[in-house]
């Protein structure tokens, strides 16, 4: 059983405040941890959405066509990133996934670290997003600069959610 490396537990703490049950991606729990670190990416990109939906409402009603369609790129960019994390790699049936080696404590730091930052980056989309909607609840002149804070926000969370591929498929070959 590969052991956790101590100082990786930082990561693994920030992320099980968010995620209830999450150990790192211990042996017998990769695929469960997998599944959980994925739905809390695609549920703050659905809570990033749902804000900018209600920015949408808002100013399509008020006739302000520059912030709504500015909250609609932002709304496509959220739907981007829930399609890229529902249909990237992974699972990790044997090691990771079946045919590959087994990871080292150096992948799994990575892949640790990696998914802690994602959370963090959608995290901090999520509280952008809402505050364009309260921009938006008080009539204040930031609306469009949060909108595009958002934008920019959700767009490098799914770059860097494209990076844990490159992780995932360090782990495909096995060393003989």
């Amino acid at each position: 059983m590969i052991g956790t490396p101590i100082d990786v537990l930082p990561y693994i703490r920030g992320v099980q405040l968010i995620l209830e049950g999450y150990h790192g991606y211990t042996k017998g729990s990769r695929i469960e941890n997998d599944a959980l670190v994925r739905g809390e990416i695609v549920r703050a990109a659905g809570r990033v959405r749902s804000h900018m939906q209600n920015v949408f409402d808002s100013e399509y009603k008020q006739e302000n066509m520059e912030l709504a369609r500015a909250a609609k790129r932002c709304m496509e960019e959220c739907d981007m990133l829930s399609e890229d994390v529902e249909k990237a790699p992974g699972g990790m049936d044997h090691a990771f996934l079946s045919g590959q080696r087994s990871p080292s404590k150096k992948d799994l730091k990575k892949l640790i670290k990696h998914d802690h930052d994602v959370i963090e980056m959608v995290t901090k989309a999520t509280n952008i997003a809402n505050s364009a909607e309260h921009s938006v609840a008080v009539e204040g002149e930031n609306t469009l600069q949060f909108i595009k804070q958002t934008t920019q926000k959700v767009s490098s969370c799914r770059g860097f959610f494209g990076a844990r591929a490159n992780i995932l498929k360090g782990l495909k070959t096995k060393k003989k």
